[in-house]
């Protein structure tokens, strides 16, 4: 990286303009002094990042230090010189032979290593020409870093993140991406969104950043908000940050040798001018934003949040407008063959998050709309096909919450019935609601118990039996019979039999299975012996 052009940061030439070299030579890479400098250092040991100028005595290198000359920017000796002696006295002295001789090498060694070689006259302490570099460094970033930062805000301005995008990449020649706080892509060159994998990573690692400064931030009182750089496989990640809470990323891809704190140096800037972008965008929607996800799924998993959390995330949704909440579990189910997908947030109006693997979703109810959770499922599962074409979609719902307060319970339905639904239904669609899978979420509870086998063989096995030995239809009539609430005529109806027939029929039943068959208690059995019927597979 040290022949790379990095604008925010100065270079030997503009250096060498300042007081503190006023009085340097070059000794060798004239044509090489508009490299970057990355740091000033004052030692090879151990070695420095590349594209740093070491600012140093001669006598303080060795021989084995000068094996990383390469990776340098440029090299400055500090040459001492005694003030109470003549220049000739100087010139003959022992001691500054020495020093000219090693000079004349190291400066031969600059030369084949495409480095330059400053001498900086030393009167002295001759620790303080490094430290007068070292100082003189530090303003000149800053001075370029103030003018990046105005540059970039200016461009974004004018060409919007797109414009952003190509100038970064112009200096850095880095994949980069922009992207929302649900990975939908805004502006990119050579790069596509975050992973799926590296998306829970990243907002598991960034939700506990980001709760963590709240948190600093009320017990301090310091408005200051800043997040640090994530690392996640090839990614450099910087959070945009927007009215402290998190609204979006800008990401670079890197190489191997790349040196990420250079290029991090890099996203700081590029991140506040997205910040101008996000807070245009913001002005005309709301912004879906980690941290509000992150109290969302601590909300949805039954962890208690602050009073202040409480109310932040209520209105952030909308959750204090609207008159219930509905809570929507989603499994999708890709062909054979058919690359894996993850259902992504559908973004506005669709509120959502992950919870162990699961898209979840949150939906206000209105009671004047009046609609029903089967019509916002079909809504829900025909944007999600839109977006994932050829997949079956199973999908539950927990029973209508009041408040947001109730949404843990409402969430714990939707899995349970969805895991209920997956058994009914294996890998087909389904859309189910917990309330009305009446005793069935029991049941499923303990489909593996040998109980069921044998409520179900006590119920039923007697009359599957004898149907099977005189090939009648007792079983499909009483099925019938149990469907219409045990009512006579509609049963028979349906049967499209007399009900004298069905009478006769009930009767053969009663006296094979030794019940009443009158009885609302036998009735209820019955019912309950067909459910594990299906269950089973029976």
């Amino acid at each position: 990286m040290a022949q790379a052009k990095f604008p925010h940061q100065p270079t030997i030439r503009q250096l060498l303009s300042c007081e503190a070299l006023s009085e340097a030579q070059v000794l060798s890479g004239h044509d090489l002094l508009d490299r970057t400098v990355l740091q000033v250092v004052t030692s090879l040991t151990p070695p420095p990042r590349a594209g740093s100028l070491v600012v140093t005595r001669i006598e303080a290198l060795s021989c084995q230090d000068r094996s990383c000359l390469s990776t340098l920017s440029g090299l400055a000796i500090i040459k001492p010189v005694h003030e109470d002696l003549t220049a000739a006295q100087s010139e003959q002295s022992p001691a500054t032979t020495g020093i000219d001789l090693e000079l004349e090498h190291l400066t031969k060694l600059c030369a084949d290593t495409e480095i330059p070689l400053i001498v900086i006259p030393g009167f002295g302490e001759t620790s303080q020409p490094a430290e007068d570099v070292r100082l003189a460094f530090l303003d000149e970033v800053k001075r370029t870093a103030s003018s990046m930062h105005a540059h970039l805000i200016s461009l974004v301005l004018s060409d919007g993140l797109p414009g952003l995008i190509e100038q970064l990449f112009s200096w850095i020649n880095r994949p980069m991406a922009v992207e929302t706080a649900d990975f939908k892509i805004l502006a990119a060159k050579n790069m596509g969104a975050t992973p799926p994998g590296q998306q829970s990573i990243l907002s598991e690692q960034l939700a506990a950043d980001v709760n963590r400064q709240l948190r600093s931030k009320e017990h301090t009182g310091i408005p200051d908000f800043a997040l640090r750089t994530f690392r996640i496989g090839r990614r450099l990640v910087l959070p945009v940050v927007l009215d402290d809470v998190v609204a979006g990323y800008i990401s670079v891809l890197l190489r191997p040798t790349d040196d990420a704190s250079t290029i991090a140096e890099y996203l700081a800037p590029a991140s506040l001018a997205c910040m101008v972008d996000f807070s245009q965008r913001r002005r005309d929607r709301p912004t879906s934003n980690v941290t509000q996800e992150s109290l969302l799924k601590d909300l949805l998993s039954g962890h208690s949040l602050s009073a202040a959390d409480q109310e932040r995330v209520e209105r952030h949704f909308g959750f204090d407008l609207c008159d219930g909440l509905w809570v929507l579990a989603l499994h999708i189910i890709q062909e054979q063959n058919e690359p894996t997908r993850s259902i992504a947030s559908l973004g506005e109006p669709y509120i959502s998050t992950i919870i162990e693997g699961t898209r979840v979703f949150v939906v206000p109810f209105d009671q004047k709309s009046g609609r029903t959770w089967q019509q916002e499922a079909h809504d829900l599962v025909s944007r999600v096909k839109k977006e994932s074409p050829g997949s079956r979609i199973q999908l539950s719902t927990g029973r209508l919450t009041q408040t947001a307060l109730d949404l843990s319970d409402s969430y714990r339905e939707a899995r349970q019935a969805l895991i209920i639904g997956s058994m009914i239904h294996g890998e087909n669609e389904f859309e189910i609601s917990y309330g009305e899978l009446g005793v069935k979420r029991l049941l499923y509870l303990m489909i593996d118990h040998p109980e069921l086998d044998r409520f179900y063989e006590e119920n039923l096995a007697p009359l599957e039996a004898y149907d099977s030995e005189w090939e009648s239809e007792l079983i499909g009539t009483l099925a019938v019979y149990l469907q219409h609430g045990a009512n006579l005529n509609s049963a028979a109806r349906a049967l499209f039999i007399h009900r004298h027939t069905l009478r006769y029929r009930l009767e053969q039943i009663a006296e094979i299975l030794k019940v009443d068959i009158d009885s609302q208690e036998v009735l209820l059995n019955l019912q309950i012996a067909f459910i594990i019927k299906d269950m089973k597979g029976k």
